[in-house]
């Protein structure tokens, strides 16, 4: 088996609809795809746990929840024409505003140019700088007394809900593919059996993999 660490993980999520203005609320509309925020929904139900992770993440009680803006455009892909592995969650109320999905887009692809820089000169120095920056820069975002001159814990909460979205759609796509999707582990790791090569390419990049790990099923990690 072999664990595979997705680069660039928490640079790849600044890339999603992010609410700009004062939240409104409103109840048993249909999902407005200009807008974005938090929505109470019943979830539908989800019938390959034993070959998907469910896109909720761990979930043991029934009934109706609230989930943040990536994880509902996640549901409501999967249950589209395109994909149908699940019906459409039903939507309750939402808190949104008019959003933006480019609205960090200067700055994620000036941490991006500076992170490829680093890897094609070898220096390490910077690339962990970078790597430190962007991933600081979505936890103090929140309540943090290292950031005063952003305060957007909605944001903070968004972002990292798209960091398992995007982490989903690979497993998807290692699933897709024919590898055998063991477990997806955080925001940037997932674990398959197979030939993985001849469907992710491996390197440092952004858009490639690399080995975490490697072990046999039932023995300590190597």
């Amino acid at each position: 088996m072999t664990a595979l660490d997705i680069n660039g993980a928490s640079l790849s999520v600044l890339k999603t609809h992010l609410p700009i203005g004062r939240p409104e609320h409103t109840t048993g509309l249909p999902h407005d795809r200009r807008r974005a925020g938090v929505h109470l929904i019943t979830p539908p139900a989800w019938e390959y746990e034993h070959t998907l992770p469910n896109p909720l993440g761990n979930r043991d009680e029934p009934g109706p929840r609230w989930v943040t803006e990536p994880t509902l455009r996640l549901l409501l892909r999967l249950s589209s024409p395109k994909y149908g592995l699940c019906d459409p969650p039903r939507i309750h109320e939402s808190f949104t505003s008019g959003a933006r999905e480019n609205l960090l887009e200067k700055f994620r692809i000036a941490l991006k140019d500076a992170r490829d820089r680093a890897i094609d000169t070898g220096d390490e120095v910077t690339l962990e700088y970078v790597k430190a920056m962007y991933s600081k820069f979505v936890s103090t975002m929140g309540e943090s007394n290292y950031n005063r001159e952003l305060y957007r814990p909605d944001w903070m909460h968004l972002i990292r809900s798209q960091a398992f979205a995007n982490l989903w759609t690979k497993a998807f796509k290692a699933y897709e593919e024919g590898l055998t999707l063991v477990r997806a582990m955080g925001t940037d790791e997932l674990h398959v059996i197979g030939d993985w090569r001849a469907v992710f390419p491996e390197g440092r990049g952004v858009s490639e993999v690399k080995i975490k790990d490697t072990y046999v099923i039932g023995s300590e990690t190597t």
